[in-house]
């Protein structure tokens, strides 16, 4: 039973993705892993592999992670996934169980992984549409508004195409509310059950640092009703941490949460310490943004690679088929030859037969 931890980037898939493998979870040897960036220092916890595979469908139909492909009917079976196809069966029957991976592009792509792994499991990592939006958008990805839609986008594939009883959703925020009970919850949909000490550490290791976009649960302005009705029916999904979490009065809009700071701004080495502290924070949301760019070129230089070897595997065929070819030009040439010999000669009969003609009359 596979397991497929999806959802939308920047909803702390890493982060599930992180703890279920200090719990048990194989997703694959630490070679074939994405490296940590400054936006994500924790490490990806994404196996490049299965990166270029979805990267290779969604392109296959004109698509990319941020620009969603119209995908035809049955289009799992589609001709050109077939070497795809034959790299994931034989990937997946060297693997032993537990097993899985973390890629939110699976969400795109789901048929195509429940078409060639039967009982797979889903873990759908969700968090707030407009702390997804804000994150891309301060990563340089997208504006906010192509975020949220990008969001919808990605949980609407998810809920049309996985079945509820093969899918357990996440929120980002009960894993901050309440993590050891969150990873409980997740340990015994996909079947794990690790002792005591690595349930605690790995829940230790949802890390509060990392969170840099916070949205009240119930703020959704600017996003779409169908987006705002999907969002909350993926809360109602969300299990008891999230529901006491959305259950807790929330601060009225405005409040300042941090009074003494704002006091202190009279104080001269107070302000300019403001001032440098923004300045850091300008310079912290630029380097991620050059470290996403540099994860993207390595994502292609990954594809590029792949395209490679399979080109060298070609490159004898076609060397075969034009060793045959240039065989058979010689012996076509050899056949022309024979017929230009020949033509002379014919040529010679029917003279002959003309003069006979010519006699008998």
């Amino acid at each position: 039973m596979p397991v497929a931890i999806a959802g939308m980037h920047r909803a702390g898939t890493s982060m599930v993705a992180r703890a279920l493998r200090m719990c048990g979870l194989d997703l694959g040897a630490d070679e074939h892993f994405a490296p940590p960036a400054p936006d994500n220092t924790e490490g990806y916890w994404e196996d490049l592999r299965f990166v270029a595979w979805n990267e290779r469908i969604l392109e296959a139909f004109g698509g990319a992670w941020d620009a969603v492909p119209t995908f035809p009917r049955a289009w799992a079976a589609d001709e050109r996934l077939v070497s795809v196809r034959a790299e994931v069966d034989a990937m997946a029957a060297a693997r032993q169980e537990p097993w899985g991976w973390k890629d939110p592009r699976t969400s795109l792509t789901a048929p195509f992984w429940n078409a060639r792994l039967p009982g797979l499991r889903f873990v759908i990592c969700v968090r707030h549409p407009l702390e997804v939006a804000g994150s891309l958008r301060a990563r340089g990805y997208t504006s906010e508004r192509y975020g949220l839609r990008l969001w919808e986008a990605y949980h609407r594939a998810l809920d049309e195409t996985v079945r509820a009883d093969r899918a357990i959703v996440t929120h980002y925020d009960a894993w901050f509310e309440d993590a050891p009970a969150e990873i409980g919850r997740v340990l015994e949909f996909v079947g794990l059950d690790p002792p005591a000490p690595t349930r605690r550490a790995a829940a230790d290791s949802a890390s509060t640092g990392a969170r840099h976009q916070r949205r009240a649960l119930r703020d959704l302005e600017r996003m779409s009703a169908e987006g705002r009705q999907l969002y909350e029916s993926l809360c109602i999904r969300g299990g008891p941490v999230l529901a006491r979490a959305l259950a807790r009065p929330e601060a009225p809009e405005g409040a300042d949460p941090v009074p003494a700071a704002r006091a202190s701004r009279t104080d001269p080495v107070a302000e300019l310490a403001a001032i440098v502290s923004a300045r850091e924070e300008e310079l912290a949301t630029l380097k991620p943004m050059l470290s996403a760019r540099e994860e993207e070129l390595a994502s292609v230089k990954y594809v590029l690679s792949r395209k490679e070897e399979e080109l060298a595997s070609i490159r004898p065929v076609l060397a075969a088929r034009e060793e045959e070819l240039a065989s058979v030009k010689s012996v076509l040439a050899a056949r022309d030859q024979e017929l230009a010999n020949v033509k002379p000669l014919l040529s010679a009969r029917e003279a002959e037969l003309s003069a006979l003609r010519k006699q008998r009359r």
